[in-house]
C-alpha cells in the first residue's frame, strides 16, 4: 500500500477497526503552512507521537493519488495505519485531542464549546491575515480577487475587526477561551505570530502596528513560551528573511 493511500481494514471489519498494535499516524504537513504548523506545535506540546512527513503543498497534494485518498487535497493531512485519512487541522486536533485527552483540548463543556466558536469563527477572520498578506507572496498559485483581498486587510485593523475581537476575548482571560491554553491559541498565533518582525515583518511592511493591542502583545509573548513553539517554528525562522525579501519586491510592483 502506498503512504498517503495506506491498506484500508480487512474485508468485512467494522469501521472502528484497529489493530493490536498501531504505528504513530502519519501527518503529511510542510511548516510554512499555518494549519500544519499549528498541529506540529500541539502534538509536540502534548507530546502525542506522530510521523512527520513533508510535502509540498500546490504540487504533491495535486497528485491523483493524494486526492484519492480524501477531495481535500492540503495539509495537515493525517493517515492512520488502518486506513483512516482525515484532513483539515482543527477535524485533526478535535480527534486527537478526544483520542489522547489532550490538555490543549479541555474537557470542561464551556471552554471547549468557546475554542470551537473561536474555530468556527477562524476561517473567515484570523486566517484571512494570511489569505491577504502572506499567500500573496509564498502561493503563487493560489489567487484571490484584489478587491476581496484588499477588503481582507482592512477587516485587519478595523474597529470590529479580527484584532479587535481578538484584544477583546484576552481581557476575559489569559488565553483566547479562558484561564488556560488551548489549541485555538496555537491556531491564531500561527496565524499572527509569523507576520512579526522576527519573522517575516509582513506586518510592518503593511502599516499594521500591534501597538494599540497591549493584550495580543502579552498573549503573544506567553505563547512562545508554551512547549512546542521553537520546533514547530524552526522552518519559518529558516525562511523569515527569504519571505520579507519576496515581500519587498512584491510590494515594489504594486
Amino acid at each position: 500500500h502506498s503512504p498517503i493511500c495506506p491498506r484500508l481494514r480487512p474485508a468485512g471489519a467494522p469501521y472502528y477497526f484497529r489493530p493490536e498494535a498501531m504505528a504513530p499516524p502519519k501527518i503529511y504537513t510542510m511548516l510554512i503552512s499555518q494549519p500544519a504548523r499549528a498541529l506540529s506545535w500541539a502534538c509536540a506540546y502534548e507530546g502525542t507521537e506522530v510521523e512527520e512527513v513533508e510535502i509540498i503543498p500546490g504540487k504533491e497534494t495535486r497528485t491523483s493519488e493524494y486526492f484519492q485518498a480524501n477531495p481535500i487535497a492540503t495539509v495537515p493531512r493525517l493517515v492512520e495505519e488502518d486506513g483512516f485519512v482525515l484532513n483539515e487541522c482543527h477535524a485533526i486536533m478535535c480527534y486527537l485531542g478526544e483520542k489522547h485527552t489532550w490538555k490543549l483540548y479541555p474537557s470542561d463543556l464551556r471552554v471547549r464549546a468557546r475554542l470551537h466558536q473561536y474555530m468556527s469563527w477562524h476561517h473567515q477572520n484570523t486566517r484571512r491575515i494570511t489569505l491577504s498578506l502572506f499567500s500573496p507572496i509564498v502561493r503563487k498559485d493560489i489567487t484571490f480577487p484584489a478587491d476581496a483581498v484588499a477588503q481582507w486587510k482592512r477587516e485587519i485593523t478595523s474597529p470590529r475587526g479580527t484584532l479587535s475581537a481578538i484584544e477583546q476575548w484576552l481581557s476575559q482571560g489569559a488565553w483566547l477561551c479562558g484561564d488556560v491554553p488551548t489549541f485555538a491559541d496555537l491556531v491564531c498565533y500561527c496565524e499572527i505570530g509569523q507576520c512579526l518582525d522576527r519573522y517575516t515583518g509582513i506586518f510592518r511592511l503593511n502599516g499594521i502596528d500591534l501597538e494599540g493591542y497591549p493584550r495580543i502583545r502579552g498573549w503573544l509573548a506567553e505563547c512562545e513560551k508554551l512547549p512546542g513553539y521553537e520546533q514547530s517554528h524552526r522552518l519559518l525562522k529558516a525562511h523569515g528573511p527569504r519571505i520579507h525579501a519576496r515581500a519587498l519586491k512584491l510590494m515594489a510592483k504594486l
